[in-house]
């Protein structure tokens, strides 16, 4: 469990929503979100000298159990989202993670999200956090880059 007092392990990444990620309305179809999400998970990963490849070569799947969504003002075509993911719980065996998707250069979130993970074996058996795993997580970004991600 992370320390209610201790800064919370985040990233923040910038995603161009592209042509085909929008309904006919133009707007950001709500599937999408979800997708953005995964993105921001491997980049949040990434950062942090690790790689989800290496996870599951080594027997260990994170996966998803539960994600909750609010949308709260739309996105459009073109525009530059910047989703800032905080783990903001790791337990024995599972993790939990806030999302806030920003327009950027606003101020006010289109939408917010949470997501919980467990740690499964390919045999979809519960693993327990390594300490490997649990450091990698909570480290510090080693990679600042905050680019756009096409």
């Amino acid at each position: 469990m992370i320390s209610p007092t201790a800064p919370k392990p985040r990233s923040t990444v910038h995603i161009r929503v592209n042509y085909a990620d929008v309904d006919r309305m133009g707007l950001l179809h709500h599937s999408v979100y979800l997708k953005y999400m995964e993105r921001s998970r491997e980049e949040f990963i990434r950062r942090r000298n690790g790689a989800y490849a290496a996870m599951e070569d080594a027997g260990v799947l994170i996966v998803v159990v539960e994600a909750n969504l609010r949308y709260k003002r739309p996105a459009r075509f073109d525009d530059v989202l910047a989703i800032t993911l905080e783990l903001y719980e790791v337990g024995a065996a599972s993790l939990r993670i806030a999302y806030e998707f920003l327009r950027v250069g606003e101020e006010q979130p289109i939408a917010t999200a949470t997501t919980r993970h467990a740690l499964v074996s390919r045999e979809g058996r519960v693993l327990r956090l390594t300490d490997e795993i649990r450091e990698l997580l909570t480290r510090d970004e080693a990679v600042t880059r905050d680019g756009e991600l096409g």
